[in-house]
């Protein structure tokens, strides 16, 4: 039997050299002096990495953090997976859900009585200042990919 999801090395290296001399280079948008300053690479050992060398997995996530998800994407490929920008202000639609939903909870067992005394009070707070955070990028219309 044999394994589908293993990735061979070189195939891997290739993907890499292919990604980088895509972005890297005379006439391309970074440098290889440019890329240097901005990942903190040596010049030699980015210029050894479109010749075949492999990089640590720290200068790795260096790349991808400076070269972007399409960089990242191009590497993942080989996996059937791509990248995509990551921000704090991302919706988290079913994070939203869960959170919310979790504080009717709270709130309508603090009710149950009729007035919300002070413990109660303490106790939902946090929870209602989760569902603010989470509910304000939905509130700016910023949309969410994959959380919907």
């Amino acid at each position: 039997m044999t394994n589908e999801t293993v990735i061979p090395q070189d195939l891997a290296i290739r993907k890499l050299e292919d990604a980088l001399r895509l972005r890297v280079g005379r006439g391309r948008r970074y440098s290889f002096a440019g890329l240097a300053d901005a990942t903190g690479i040596k010049t030699r050992t980015l210029e050894s990495y479109v010749q075949g060398a492999s990089p640590s997995l720290a200068n790795l996530l260096s790349l991808c953090a400076v070269l972007g998800p399409g960089f990242t994407s191009d590497l993942l490929s080989v996996a059937g997976q791509s990248a995509k920008e990551g921000t704090t202000d991302d919706p988290e639609h079913m994070r939203m859900l869960s959170v919310l939903t979790g504080f009717s909870h709270q709130l309508a067992e603090a009710v149950e009585d009729g007035h919300v005394d002070h413990r109660e009070a303490a106790q939902l707070q946090p929870v209602a200042q989760r569902v603010i955070d989470l509910a304000e990028p939905i509130a700016r219309g910023n949309r969410g990919q994959g959380n919907d």
